[in-house]
């Protein structure tokens, strides 16, 4: 059985899946889309990098394939309907990439408290006043949704001495999940008007689409700090441009691949306090080390079952069986 990968994994995982398949490294495939349906036809598992669209046109070219694995968390370029109706199961190493997040987005939120987004001046332009920073200790710190990340997030804040506050439209105020963590529920809205500093790591649904809009914006704490390592889907970007423009977020830091943000047409094209990163919250040497060791298990795992499936032999009356 084959395995293409388009995404490197750690040399010990490698080693380890070569000794047991055909293993292709082939990066390069990834964008070059003629040459990667050629090669997909014999191939029974892919890793993907986020930048390749897993889809039905796609899939259409890879009739053998069993799995999709992808080593860092985010599923904007995965058609799960697709992959489910063509039996192809998902391998995402979500939970290896929980730690690098959470450190992400502590170490911007510490940035962005001392010194904002910023950015070379240019010649002759004039100096612009300072701003003193502020300390993590005794700042109130949001966390926009309870993801795994926000968990290990909540416990760093509480021992750097801030006080933590927290939403997430899925988890209700009572749950106990807010009292383990040392963090204060309360609605969106409350939320924005007290908190110096967002964190925003949200699972992304289409029902939340444009869910941080004019009316929620306006209730932020004006000269509020954020960070982000949800999908952008969630803002209004209008609405995101204005607050960032009139001085109620004096700083963003956002870390994300979306290719709307960067089309010369975007609301947030040009704006000075905001800044993206591509997708270095869950990129470190321990994550990729965690993930590699997931994806070999988890591939190797169902590379077996798509063998036994291959070649089981159901009789007349039984059904057969289904991957998932």
């Amino acid at each position: 059985m084959e395995i293409l990968l388009l995404e490197d994994l750690a040399p010990d995982a490698s080693q380890w899946l070569a000794a047991r398949y055909r293993v292709d490294y082939r990066p390069e495939l990834a964008h070059d889309r003629a040459a990667l349906q050629a090669a997909l036809y014999k191939v029974n598992a892919i890793v993907a990098p986020p930048s390749l669209k897993i889809n039905s046109q796609l899939l259409d070219y890879a009739p053998r394939l069993y799995v999709v694995a992808r080593i860092h968390d985010g599923t904007e370029n995965i058609d799960f309907e697709a992959c489910q109706k063509r039996h192809v199961r998902v391998i995402q190493a979500s939970s290896a990439t929980v730690r690098a997040s959470a450190e992400y987005l502590l170490s911007t939120l510490l940035q962005l408290a001392r010194q904002g987004v910023r950015r070379r001046r240019e010649p002759n332009e004039p100096p612009q006043p300072r701003r003193p920073g502020r300390e993590i200790n005794d700042s109130v710190v949001g966390l926009l949704g309870m993801s795994p990340p926000a968990h290990m997030l909540a416990t760093m804040l509480v021992a750097l001495g801030a006080r933590v506050v927290g939403y997430d439209p899925a988890v209700h105020r009572s749950a106990d999940l807010w009292r383990r963590l040392g963090v204060q529920p309360m609605g969106l809205n409350e939320m924005l008007e007290v908190a110096d500093g967002v964190s925003l790591q949200m699972n992304y649904a289409s029902r939340y689409r444009g869910l941080l809009n004019d009316r929620v914006l306006a209730s932020c704490k004006r000269g509020q700090s954020w960070t982000s390592i949800s999908r952008p889907a969630l803002f209004d970007l209008p609405a995101l441009a204005e607050a960032l423009k009139d001085g109620r977020i004096y700083a963003f830091m956002m870390d994300s691949e979306d290719e709307r943000l960067h089309e010369p047409d975007s609301p947030l094209a040009g704006l000075p306090n905001l800044r993206i990163t591509p997708r270095l919250a869950p990129f470190t040497q321990e994550s990729m080390l965690r993930g590699s060791w997931f994806l070999a298990d988890r591939i190797h795992e169902a590379l077996a079952v798509g063998e036994m499936l291959a070649t089981h032999k159901p009789d007349d009356d039984s059904a057969p069986m289904p991957l998932t």
